[in-house]
């Protein structure tokens, strides 16, 4: 019979792709279309076999005046019928600008996820069948895509979305409809062919079909073999990433231009989209192009520059390295004042400087680093001031007699742009004392003459972040 060959098939799915575990509750997003009916009485009849709890989410998109609201009572009526518990909700006004569809796919899951949430639901069913994964397949090669994007649709997606339906034709799925005398909304949307994917299903795949009549299914077993091949280069991508990448705070990673270059161009583009899906959590709305931007800034002349990219993402060239993170907000000058020994807050770097005076004979040196500095305190005048760099900033390096302009320190010492912004500089008099990490001027050190020390250490966020050989840490 129709209904238990289909039943079977979409056993078959859920098993396949370990979609439903014993005693989970199912909720099952019924927009009152052919293909959520089905998936709805198909998974009723699955219940004993899967010792399964189902409930039933609605949401209203409120692009079809009236029709949406006769929508969502027969889906009341329907989840009655079923004796299920139902949920419904209604869409926010559409934006003035942007995609309409994007809109409101993320106002349905958003409601999915808030509705799973509450309801302590394991899984959100959802009724996509092999001939939206064919659509799907065709929209993404039109509009130019790599292996992840000729994947499809996922048959499951972070272990919460499922697609118990995804192997089953919209001809099994009618059938099955017809031979139950299950009834169903018609969405009149799907007539127009003023959406891509309706011009692809209404007028693309008939024409398809007269050169291959198996199109729907093939690009289904299409779609399951780039899925098996991206997961195993994202797989790679992620171990490479592993060994040669360092992961920083906020989501940022840096990795070597050099080891980057030695690998080939479609491996090396993989890596670059698993830094950039790593960082951002996902992929949405980032491009082939992209990556492409991407792969250039690598081999840019420029010894630092940057592109911006979506889901509030910038990648970094800084020199030997190509940097993924999230945009920061650009920091403005800042100045601290310092009145005198002590532990100072700069609030502005989430950072502390503070300074001590002893004698030269007095044990002072609690560690040496580079963001520790060993003064001559007589040739200290307080107030002191801790600021940021402003052109035109000199100092003369230790060591040194002729005076150098930090900017030029700081390109000899490849310090990343991001750095220069917000390493703090030590200044009295005017002059420039110490610069935080770097240098220490010539003129303030201690000398056989010294009598009194100043020791001044700084810590905090900048310290953990960064490393003045001009590498980018991330412990």
């Amino acid at each position: 019979m129709v209904q238990e060959k289909l039943i079977r098939k979409v056993k078959q799915t859920i098993k396949k792709y370990d979609m439903i575990r014993p005693h989970e509750k199912i909720m099952v997003a019924v927009s009152g279309g052919p293909d959520s009916i089905c998936l709805l009485d198909v998974l009723y009849r699955l219940t004993e076999t899967f010792q399964a709890q189902l409930m039933v989410a609605h949401f209203d998109h409120g692009l079809r005046p009236g029709e949406d609201q006769e929508e969502t009572r027969f889906v009341e009526r329907i989840a009655q019928g079923y004796g299920l518990p139902i949920h419904t909700g209604k869409a926010e006004p559409m934006p003035s600008k942007g995609s309409v569809e994007e809109h409101a796919r993320k106002q349905r899951y958003r409601f999915l996820e808030e509705v799973r949430r509450q309801h302590q639901a394991h899984k959100i069913a959802m009724g996509h069948q092999l001939n939206d994964q064919a659509e799907t397949v065709l929209m993404r090669l039109l509009r130019g895509s790599g292996l992840s994007g000729l994947g499809g649709i996922p048959p499951k997606r972070d272990h919460i979305i499922i697609r118990p339906l995804i192997e089953t034709t919209r001809e099994e799925i009618m059938a099955y409809l017809g031979a139950k005398g299950l009834t169903w909304v018609q969405d009149s949307s799907n007539l127009s062919t003023a959406y891509l994917r309706n011009k692809i299903r209404l007028e693309l795949i008939p024409l398809l079909k007269s050169y291959q009549p198996n199109i729907i299914e093939t690009l289904g077993r299409s779609a399951e073999i780039y899925r098996q091949e991206d997961a195993w280069f994202q797989a790679e991508a992620r171990d490479w990433l592993m060994e040669h990448a360092r992961f920083g705070p906020n989501g940022q990673i840096t990795t070597s231009i050099f080891h980057l270059s030695t690998l080939p161009a479609p491996f090396q583009r993989r890596v670059l989209r698993e830094m950039i899906r790593t960082a951002a959590g996902g992929l949405r709305r980032v491009s082939l192009d992209h990556i492409r931007l991407a792969s250039e800034l690598a081999k840019s002349p420029s010894a630092q520059a940057e592109i911006m990219l979506p889901r509030g993402l910038v990648i970094k060239k800084r020199y030997d390295h190509l940097i993924v993170e999230p945009r920061r907000i650009l920091l403005g000058d800042y100045a601290y004042t310092l009145e005198g020994p002590g532990s100072h807050f700069l609030g502005a770097i989430n950072s502390t400087i503070s300074v001590q005076e002893g004698s030269r004979g007095q044990d002072l040196e609690l560690g040496r680093s580079c963001w520790e500095a060993y003064l001559d305190a007589d040739k200290i005048t307080y107030p002191l001031m801790v600021r940021n760099f402003r052109p035109g900033d000199r100092l003369i390096p230790l060591g040194m007699r002729g005076h150098k302009k930090v900017h030029d320190l700081f390109v000899d010492l490849k310090i990343p742009l991001e750095i220069r912004a917000v390493l703090p500089i030590l200044v009295s008099d005017n002059r420039l004392v110490w610069v935080a990490g770097l240098r220490l001027d010539d003129r303030f050190k201690i000398t056989g003459q010294t009598k009194r020390v100043l020791y001044v250490k700084l810590q905090g966020e900048i310290v953990r972040s960064f490393n003045p050989e001009g590498q980018e840490r991330s412990d």
